[in-house]
């Protein structure tokens, strides 16, 4: 369903909430200079807006959704990592809230 705030979608999945936007707007949030990063490291990039009630929520969605794909998560926290090696990171540190601590911090 519509979200009336953003005007992207509303998703109710597992007992959680998220807001998500195709519409690849977000892209206007980045730096010339991490645009630069993104389109080197996968060439143009096709951006999706997810953002979850908890760090729980987020987790949830990002286990199911990721598996697979071929691409960036943007931590919103200063880091850019390949799908594959974030999932990896989430799984090894169940706790690791990657809004307060660099995945650099967790060797």
């Amino acid at each position: 369903m519509p979200e009336p705030v953003t005007g992207g979608e509303r998703l109710h999945q597992h007992g959680y909430s998220y807001s998500i936007d195709l519409s690849g707007g977000i892209l206007a949030d980045y730096e010339p200079e991490e645009l630069e990063q993104v389109t080197t490291r996968i060439g143009e990039p096709y951006a999706v807006y997810v953002s979850s009630q908890s760090m729980d929520a987020a987790r949830a969605f990002l286990r199911e959704v990721l598996p697979g794909v071929d691409g960036l998560v943007d931590t919103n926290h200063y880091e850019i990592l390949r799908a594959s090696e974030f999932l990896t990171l989430v799984d090894r540190y169940p706790g690791w809230d990657w809004r307060r601590q660099p995945s650099t911090d967790l060797q």
